[in-house]
């Protein structure tokens, strides 16, 4: 359809169907990594390289010349690097956990510094922080 159609939209198309395009991926990042759930800027990103694969070969030419985001060709390398992948391989759950019971214990002075940057973080404030503190 991208290659032999005048698509309208092609970012609304990609962001309508990029789950069920990269479904099966999902899946096997999944099941390579139980401990957690694959990150899914990775999974779309995987799923946008084996796109323009696929595009490639029937038009020569990148996604990027039809409207649609260009993948990280370097990000597909890391994907097959079992070192990499285990250090993303994070249990969220079990994190959220372990900040709440950390967050309910600081002090005034520690949750106003964990609220600013986190917010510095949140907002891409992109702020130096310099903490001076025994421990």
């Amino acid at each position: 359809m991208i290659v032999f159609c005048q698509v309208g939209d092609p970012i609304k198309l990609w962001e309508k169907y990029r789950e069920s395009l990269s479904e099966d991926i999902r899946r096997r990042m999944g099941r390579d990594n139980r401990n957690s759930e694959p990150v899914v800027d990775i999974v779309y990103n995987q799923c946008l390289i084996l796109l323009e694969d696929i595009v490639t070969s029937m038009s020569g030419k990148s996604l990027l010349h039809f409207g649609l985001p260009e993948p990280i060709r370097e990000q597909s390398i890391m994907i097959n690097n079992r070192k990499f992948m285990s250090e993303l391989a994070y249990d969220t759950s079990r994190l959220i956990q372990v900040v709440s019971v950390g967050v309910s214990k600081f002090n005034h002075d520690q949750k106003k510094v964990y609220d600013d940057v986190l917010n510095s973080v949140d907002s891409n404030f992109g702020q130096l922080f310099f903490l001076d503190a025994p421990g």
